[in-house]
């Protein structure tokens, strides 16, 4: 079960990122390539905070967590791809 929640955060984060940034649909230019590299720090430190939880005693908080360090990380990734 936390693997489906952190699968539907991810996901939810994602898409919500790219609703945003990418798609045209609420703002009529692309994001700057720049914003990658805050999103990578963001999910680096979304990561930590998981990684901090678990350890510290607070496993049911770690699966929202692991989910949006891998939503908005991974989304960072797939911006740097040339498309």
């Amino acid at each position: 079960m936390p693997a489906l929640r952190t699968a539907a955060v991810a996901v939810g984060i994602a898409a919500l990122l790219w609703l945003r940034l990418d798609s045209g649909l609420v703002v009529a230019e692309r994001a700057v390539p720049l914003v990658s590299l805050s999103l990578g720090a963001l999910g680096v430190l979304f990561g930590v905070g998981a990684w901090a939880m678990r350890v510290g005693g607070y496993p049911e908080r770690a699966p929202l967590l692991l989910g949006l360090a891998i939503g908005v990380g991974g989304y960072a990734l797939v911006r740097l791809l040339p498309f």
